[in-house]
């Protein structure tokens, strides 16, 4: 075990030695050198969650006057509904990027929490999307703590629940305070760049599971049909309609991100994007 500890710490050798006057300026440098390896290797993982938000962000763009409109019909006769869905949709754009650049500087350790709350809040939504229940509604619009195990995981009957609680289990491990949390350095090996991998194959899952709430929760079909009237009929000259083309090209990345997203990461996004039974 101490060889082990021993071997990890050997990694920080830079960082910790009495010439290193800033140990910030050396982060920053090593940092730069992690991007331009990482583009030598894993560009197709980075390139597809920076395409994923982009179009993301590009459909919405047609639909945001709707969504925040004060005298827009409520959801399900709540109010705060469709504010949880556009609220964990747009927090999740900034935090995919957080992590994005997290992972490329080469700090995937300290990105992973944050991908833990992105999952949570897609979660959450949908949830709260499909139950006739309000609680965890009505405690997010309080901004009170939703446990999200005992008031959100385990109450979803359909689809089998196994890929959300893997991938759960998966993020608190890397997330509680334990011997998987964090990382040792950011001078990284073999290893460390497996597990930069790791975090991009998660992010672009969780990205398409975003664009599934965007497309499927958040815009509905009246909202749709309005912004297309608005669009292309009363001001046809002013803006091009262009979500089919974004939603092809989406499509589009979905099958190339196929070649490198793992087994797991493929059952969670066909659990998240079925049609959900909750008690």
């Amino acid at each position: 075990m101490w060889y082990t500890f021993r071997a990890e710490w050997e990694k920080c050798d830079q960082m910790y030695r009495p010439e290193t006057e800033s140990a910030t300026a050396l982060f920053d440098v090593l940092a730069e050198q992690n991007k331009a390896k990482l583009s030598l290797h894993t560009d197709k993982s980075v390139a597809a969650a920076r395409q994923l938000i982009d179009i993301q962000s590009r459909i919405t763009s047609h639909f945001i006057s709707l969504l925040v409109y004060p005298a827009l019909p409520w959801r399900k006769g709540h109010k705060e509904l469709n504010a949880l869905l556009l609220n964990a949709f747009h927090n999740n754009l900034f935090s995919s990027y957080a992590v994005l650049l997290l992972t490329v500087s080469g700090l995937y350790g300290p990105a992973r929490p944050i991908l833990r709350a992105i999952f949570e809040c897609l979660m959450i939504a949908k949830f709260s999307a499909v139950s006739e229940n309000t609680a965890v509604m009505q405690r997010w619009h309080n901004r009170e703590t939703v446990y999200f195990s005992k008031c959100v995981l385990k109450k979803i009957v359909i689809p089998d629940p196994e890929a959300f609680s893997d991938m759960w289990n998966l993020l608190c491990d890397f997330s509680h305070a334990s011997r998987y949390y964090g990382q040792v350095s950011i001078e990284l090996d073999e290893v460390d760049s497996e597990q930069q991998s790791l975090n991009l194959a998660i992010l672009n899952a969780l990205l398409e599971c975003n664009y599934h709430l965007l497309n499927s929760l958040l815009i509905t079909s009246e909202i749709a049909y309005m912004a297309k009237f608005y669009i292309t009929g009363v001001v046809p000259a002013k803006r091009s309609y262009d979500i089919p083309e974004l939603r092809k090209k989406a499509h589009c990345q979905f099958s190339e991100n196929r070649t490198f997203l793992g087994s797991e990461s493929i059952k969670l996004i066909a659990a998240y994007k079925r049609k959900w039974v909750v008690k």
